[in-house]
């Protein structure tokens, strides 16, 4: 049985490189129409050990062992990094269902079918106003049609992070807090400031 490799700091950041490049790639090409449907997640997928927990516990304890100053910052943004794509990787799937559920859109315009980018692409050249004003609003209503999956999907992002960069300040405070009597103090103020940030961020996104 196979086991996922548990990258250096340096292995790490020239691995996460790579898999940029083919995933920006893999953007511009859709962007500019070279391709009709997304295959992020078979990216994502093939580069799956860079966004496992064990990777980002490696790069945690690097993080601990370095001496502070820009090789401590450059493994921070690593492993944050990481963090992020531990989200990233869980939800490719569900992001390239959504973005080929645009790219397949289509609407209907003086009896013409047309993609819903390319009727957004043509809202720029039209020089009738009252054409312009008809395309837009077919294009928009189209275009919200899908709001309730972005919704779900900026959710699903960003409270997991959210989440991670509210404890990893209360952590710092609590490490330097851990011989003062007040400590259990700092536990629950972080608790409550945790349900709170969290709270706000869903009552944000349901508006």
């Amino acid at each position: 049985m196979s086991t996922a490799a548990v990258r250096s700091p340096h292995g790490y950041e020239d691995a996460y490189e790579a898999y940029y490049a083919e995933a920006s790639e893999e953007v511009r090409a859709v962007r500019v129409g070279e391709k009709e449907t997304s295959d992020q997640a078979a990216i994502v997928a093939r580069h799956a050990d860079l966004f496992t927990q064990e990777q980002l516990d490696a790069l945690r304890q690097a993080e601990a062992v370095a001496p502070e100053g820009d090789e401590r910052e450059r493994i921070y943004r690593l492993r944050r990094t990481c963090e992020a794509g531990v989200v990233d990787a869980e939800l490719a799937a569900r992001e390239d269902e959504l973005e080929n559920s645009l790219l397949a859109a289509r609407l209907t315009f003086d009896g013409e079918e047309m993609p819903l980018r390319a009727a957004e692409a043509k809202l720029s050249v039209l020089p009738d106003y009252a054409k312009r004003e008809e395309l837009g609003a077919l294009a928009l209503e189209l275009s919200a049609s899908f709001n309730d999956g972005r919704r779900e999907l900026l959710v699903q992002h960003a409270l997991p992070i959210l989440a991670i960069g509210v404890r990893e300040v209360a952590f710092r405070v609590i490490a330097r807090a851990r011989f003062n009597p007040a400590v259990a103090a700092v536990h629950l103020h972080f608790n409550l400031a945790e349900a709170a940030v969290l709270d706000g961020v869903r009552a944000a996104v349901a508006d």
